[in-house]
């Protein structure tokens, strides 16, 4: 009898925690809409262009040594 009542009450107490996260989330996302932006977007999409920026310019940087270095070896034959 002790072991069902403790189940009973783990289960009520699981449902009431999943309850309390699902409120507490919808409190926090009610003027939210999806796709729209929020604070951390544009820190982020701002590091990602940089980033991005910084691979083109040195996959660049390698692409124009290895020409030269190809030139340099036709020029030698």
């Amino acid at each position: 009898m002790i072991n069902a009542l403790f189940g009973v009450l783990l289960l009520l107490a699981i449902v009431l925690v999943v309850a309390l996260a699902y409120v507490v989330s919808r409190s926090k996302s009610v003027d939210r809409q999806p796709g729209q932006t929020d604070h951390l977007t544009d820190e982020v999409v701002t590091g990602l262009l940089g980033e991005l920026r910084k691979w083109q310019a040195e996959a660049a940087h390698w692409k124009a040594t290895a020409e030269r270095l190809q030139r340099e070896l036709d020029q030698r034959q």
